[in-house]
């Protein structure tokens, strides 16, 4: 089967911790992050771009990040990702993910295996992968090893050549095989002014992994890449009028204000939106999505929205969640003006009668400027389960 109009609204993701971490969770919360290159596609599309996940505190065999027993990535849905893995033990997931329902996936293989196999391994891994999913009548967007700092690759060393050979098959690679395509991180992540093929500075937390800066350059090439591949949407156009009833809309805005004007002028402050929500009822699935407009400020360490369930149960979903080191420390968001539409994971309504809340938060580096920030439709509606059945 030839998969020719993928819907943007099922982007699959599949790889190592560079996948893995477009997402973060826990027993009571899950995110989008700030330092996902699949997060800042969909915030930067507009939100026309989806990678759907959900909370899942399940730990099933083989999806274990770092490979440590029982340890859970606390989601399923679209991201595949998982922590530590080398090409084949992404291969041996293929079965399991193909029980899923999407179209186009994005992935990543290989940069673990960098230090201990072949390049013609790692490559004929590589290419196993793709030939399944295109088997399955899945496109199939290829990622390049991804470059990374001296700190992780010497100067000059073999992993640097190897990363050269094996991102050359995979452009043969797709032109060879139709539905097959090749969306070169590295042309937004690479500083082409470094002797050694090191990433722009900021870009990275560690030299291997992204920072906020390295996402947000890295998902905006990905949104107008993905934006010529998947088809247009309409334009989101919310009615005044649609609002949830029980009997006649069940599936309503939940919102009752569908626009503010936030202005933040301490560290760290939150602004609740739409207004009082309407509860639509115990074991609903909800999700929130506005539109944002962020001018530019070089004092920026995190713009959230934070969709809480305040039952004693509940939990909260988040859209882009600040990325913080171990020590603590904020990384910043780049200092440029962006517009987009933040969209939370969906959230299952815990028992109670509390209306759910929601929040726009915003971090701001102390002794910072007051920062305005524009939000418009707000839009807050019970969806359908995501969890198969």
């Amino acid at each position: 089967m030839s998969v020719s109009h993928p819907r943007a609204s099922r982007i699959a993701v599949l790889g190592t911790s560079l996948v893995q971490q477009n997402h973060i969770g826990n027993e009571t919360s899950l995110a989008t992050s700030a330092r996902g290159w699949m997060s800042w596609a969909e915030v930067l599309s507009h939100g026309r771009l989806s990678c759907p996940v959900h909370h899942d505190p399940s730990a099933p065999h083989g999806w274990e990040p770092g490979n440590r027993p029982g340890v859970s990535r606390f989601f399923s849905g679209l991201n595949f990702g998982v922590s530590g893995q080398k090409a084949i033990e992404i291969e041996r997931r293929l079965p399991h993910l193909l029980q899923s329902n999407f179209d186009l996936i994005v992935v990543d293989a290989g940069t673990n295996d960098m230090m201990v196999e072949t390049r013609q391994t790692i490559a004929g891994t590589r290419a196993r992968i793709a030939l399944a999913l295109l088997a399955a009548g899945k496109t199939v967007i290829l990622l390049p090893i991804l470059a990374r700092g001296i700190e992780k690759w010497p100067a000059g060393g073999a992993e640097r050549a190897k990363a050269h050979w094996i991102n050359r098959q995979s452009i043969e690679f797709a032109a060879s095989h139709a539905n097959c395509h090749v969306f070169d991180w590295n042309s937004a992540w690479l500083d082409p002014q470094s002797e050694f093929g090191e990433p722009y500075a900021g870009y990275s937390n560690d030299g291997t992994h992204f920072s906020v800066q390295g996402g947000f350059a890295v998902g905006k090439l990905l949104a107008d890449y993905l934006g010529t591949i998947v088809p247009r949407a309409s334009e989101r156009i919310l009615a005044r009028d649609d609002r949830f009833d029980p009997v006649n809309n069940p599936l309503g805005n939940l919102a009752s204000d569908l626009s503010a004007r936030t202005t933040t002028e301490g560290e760290q402050q939150s602004h609740r939106l739409g207004g009082k929500l309407v509860h639509p009822g115990v074991g609903v699935w909800v999700e929130a999505i506005c539109d944002i407009d962020v001018p530019a400020h070089e004092g920026v360490f995190g713009i959230t929205l934070r969709l809480n369930d305040v039952a004693p149960e509940g939990q909260e979903t988040i859209a882009l969640g600040p990325f913080r080191a171990d020590d603590g420390t904020i990384f910043p968001f780049p200092d440029t003006e962006w517009k987009g539409a933040l969209r939370t994971p969906p959230l299952k309504l815990r028992p109670g009668d509390t209306e759910p809340e929601l929040y726009l938060d915003v971090i701001l580096r102390p002794g910072s400027r007051p920062l305005g920030i524009d939000v418009s439709r707000i839009d807050v509606r019970p969806v359908s389960s995501p969890v198969r059945a």
